[in-house]
């Protein structure tokens, strides 16, 4: 059989593709591959690297652990050493008062203004020196009650032992709560009193009220109808008794001022030659009362009702 170029080239290409399928595929694509597989085994042992960092470091941080043990601890009996602090003595000073009780005016005694009375404490020697005629009861702080600021003590006066001093005083001019502070002194000249530290004073308190004097004025006006004013007699009748005090008043005389006794009253004026009688009177034309207050003015009862018949009593 005779070949021809043709039938050359074909077989040849035949035996070639023949002799490639004999590789294997992977060899073939090897050369494509290589670049892409040394990335993948980088980037997988960079990862591998970064964990076991990771677990090295978490390793050395962790806490070690500490076997628990079970040897009991012993008790402890040693004894507290006993204190031996001493106990602090009590304080005693030379001149030291303790007061005792109020002998006379006790707190809140009620007195009139100006009053006059004598004030006594009973004060025991609680200091460790004795007391005597040299030293004094002073006047420190509060109401001055009257001229007296200092007395001197009746007698000696041993540690422990008590005496009552007094002083005369005069309740305030005001009415009202007053209270005057007392020590006593020392002949060199130091206050002392109770308390802790001696410097406590004791004192006398009173309570002051005006005193109640027996009478009060009541002025007013006599308004007779007429140019002028007849002789009248004026009276004060005292409300709920049959008690009548009578002034006289002369002609042409329109204004009237008398001192009573305290006490609630009516008031009226009669003009005997012309049968008339004038009231202090309410809007309904009664008389009405007034009161007279001790030591006080009760002005403007003007008796301006006048009329040919005797007024009622009103409330």
């Amino acid at each position: 059989m005779k070949l021809n170029t043709n039938s050359i080239l074909i077989l040849f290409g035949i035996v070639a593709f023949a002799i490639m399928a004999c590789f294997p595929v992977t060899l073939m694509a090897m050369p494509l591959l290589q670049p892409a597989t040394t990335d993948s085994v980088d980037a997988f042992a960079t990862v591998q690297a970064s964990v076991t960092q990771t677990l090295a470091a978490a390793t050395q941080s962790a806490p070690t652990s500490i076997p628990a043990t079970t040897t009991p601890i012993p008790a402890t009996n040693t004894a507290v050493p006993p204190t031996n602090t001493p106990v602090p003595t009590a304080v005693s000073y030379c001149d030291w008062v303790k007061f005792v009780k109020d002998v006379t005016i006790p707190d809140g005694t009620r007195l009139s203004t100006g009053e006059v009375f004598t004030k006594t404490w009973r004060l025991q020697n609680r200091g460790t020196c004795t007391w005597t005629p040299d030293y004094m009861l002073v006047y420190t702080s509060g109401s001055q009650m009257g001229s007296t600021t200092a007395v001197r003590l009746p007698g000696y006066v041993a540690p422990g032992q008590t005496v009552d001093v007094s002083v005369t005083l005069t309740a305030p001019a005001s009415a009202g709560n007053h209270v005057s502070y007392w020590m006593l002194r020392n002949p060199s000249g130091a206050l002392f009193g109770a308390g802790s530290k001696v410097n406590e004073a004791f004192y006398v308190e009173i309570k002051t009220k005006k005193a109640d004097l027996p009478h009060g004025t009541v002025t007013g006006s006599l308004c007779y109808p007429s140019e002028f004013n007849p002789p009248l007699t004026l009276y004060f009748e005292k409300a709920g008794t049959n008690e009548t005090i009578q002034f006289s008043i002369p002609e042409n005389q329109n204004f009237y001022s008398a001192l009573l006794p305290s006490g609630t009253y009516y008031a009226f004026a009669w003009a005997h030659n012309y049968n008339l009688e004038g009231a202090y009177v309410d809007s309904s034309g009664l008389m009405k009362t007034f009161v007279i207050t001790g030591g006080q003015t009760t002005a403007d009862i003007n008796l301006c009702d006048w009329s040919p018949y005797p007024h009622g009593r009103g409330q």
